[in-house]
């Protein structure tokens, strides 16, 4: 790695770059220029980005529960360029830098061209659990990613750690904070490995040293958090920042302890990642016996299953990609060619299938969304910021798709369910607001959102339209009599 020029390295990463652009084109459906899907999560943080443009207060007036870093890069790059390329080409420059982190990661292991390999086994790990791009699955990766390769380095090479590269661990790992501190799982485990590892050792890396160390990653991290915590109070005063903590903090303790059923799509999720690493830890143990590396690899793997928690989103798998680069390229020169071919073929396999699904779904929402554009379109100006959306992830595309914002706070119905606090503020709101349009998903008569007094909308609201009927998805548009 050493050998390649500054030039050599400048041109590995546009030709990433490139690479990364011609895939993410097909498969981040929610921020790819050449569909219309806004996506699920995405389309939320793109809606939480908006409305800090439009001057609303996050959490307060529009309300999500990841950290606020997620919702700064959607409006940062709304702003820079608005609609969807601003979003795309950041997210792109974001993934390229990723993949040019895993290949200098392959590099300690692996020379010349077959650094490739263990490079594109982590590009189909990401790629099969790619849903819509612009997740905060996938803005941790970055920062997880440096932190693995700055550990990883120094158990291959020796190399000791500056306290500037500490000090970058620990802004990383506040960033996954401020995003969802669940992707953190690895660098945490990381970071165990290399303390217990100098301290059972007895290395030249001493206690006091490693103290010193631990104490400047910790610098990193409280800096990050409260240049974003100075961000929110500025912008957003005393209030801004107490409702961030309930969002990003509170609430979660409140969703973790919510039931949750996982669907058999998703167990399968869990059993292929489960198989596929158990193959992968078989072959390191087999083949490199017990090293530090393959202990480090193993507790990032097992800590990772640990984080994802019993909700069971396929993209929560994301993190993964990271851990099975540094184990493919560690595995690379002790395998022989039928092992890697079975590493190879084990997350290829579905990869064609991948590809196919998006060729068809890419343009498959363009009929759902032109006819809820002729309703908003027909909306006058002065109404347009008094709509109460109740349809969830379909509402907030319609609105996202003309730069608009719903007037309710609670975007997803489900966190009514779940919050108490939130379900009293939507009923008290409803009134306050006095929406001129309420979008639902279903008709008034047969189900009605919590937030809502049904008898006041029955009689007081009448229907206008209903758009999507040969799609299988509907949104009726009810406007105040």
């Amino acid at each position: 790695m050493n050998s390649v020029s500054v030039k050599g390295r400048w041109g590995v990463f546009l030709l990433i770059l490139l690479v990364t652009m011609s895939y993410q084109l097909l498969l981040a459906f929610s921020i790819t220029p050449l569909g219309v899907y806004e996506g699920c999560d995405s389309v939320v943080f793109k809606q939480m980005g908006l409305a800090m443009l439009q001057g609303k207060v996050p959490y307060l007036d529009l309300f999500d529960h990841k950290g606020p870093v997620v919702y700064f890069i959607n409006a940062f790059s709304q702003w820079l360029i608005p609609g969807r390329w601003g979003l795309f080409l950041l997210f792109c420059v974001n993934i390229a830098a990723v993949t040019y982190i895993w290949w200098l990661i392959a590099s300690l292991f692996v020379k010349s061209h077959n650094t490739i390999w263990p490079v594109v086994i982590g590009l189909f790990s990401y790629i099969l659990v790619l849903s819509d791009g612009n997740l905060t699955e996938e803005w941790s990766l970055l920062p997880i990613s440096y932190c693995l390769y700055v550990f990883v380095r120094h158990f291959v090479e020796g190399r000791a750690i500056s306290s500037k590269a500490f000090f970058l661990m620990g802004i990383s790992l506040g960033t996954v904070t401020f995003l969802r501190i669940n992707n953190m799982a690895a660098p945490c485990c990381a970071v165990l490995v290399y303390t217990v590892y100098h301290l059972y050792k007895k290395t030249t890396v001493t206690p006091v040293n490693l103290m010193k160390s631990l104490v400047v990653m910790f610098l990193g991290w409280a800096c990050f958090i409260a240049v974003c915590c100075l961000a929110i109070w500025v912008l957003y005063g005393s209030q801004g920042i107490e409702e961030m903590i309930y969002g990003t903090f509170t609430f979660n303790f409140e969703y973790m302890s919510a039931p949750a059923a996982v669907s058999t799509d998703r167990r399968r999720v869990y059993l292929f990642y489960g198989l596929t690493t158990l193959v992968i830890l078989s072959l390191l143990f087999l083949k490199k016996r017990v090293t530090t590396l393959n202990v480090l690899i193993a507790l990032c793997y097992v800590g990772s299953f640990v984080a994802l928690g019993n909700k069971g989103w396929g993209n929560y798998f994301i993190i993964f990609a990271p851990v099975t680069v540094v184990a493919t390229a560690y595995l690379y020169e002790a395998s022989n060619r039928w092992q890697k071919a079975l590493v190879f073929l084990m997350f290829f396999f579905l990869i064609p299938l991948k590809f196919y699904m998006a060729n068809l779904g890419l343009h498959q929402d363009q009929v759902f969304y032109e006819e809820a554009d002729k309703v908003i379109q027909k909306i006058p100006g002065e109404e347009k910021d008094r709509i109460w959306n109740s349809a969830s992830f379909d509402g907030l595309a319609v609105l996202n798709r003309h730069g608009m914002t719903q007037a309710n706070r609670v975007m997803l119905h489900f966190q009514l369910l779940i919050s108490e606090r939130l379900l009293n503020y939507e009923k008290e709101s409803f009134d306050r607001i006095n929406p001129v349009w309420v979008i639902t998903a279903e008709p008034f008569q047969e189900k009605v959102s919590l937030s809502l007094d049904s008898i006041k909308v029955i009689h007081d609201y009448a229907l206008q339209a209903v758009t999507g009927e040969g799609t299988g998805r509907r949104l009726y548009f009810y406007k105040r009599k």
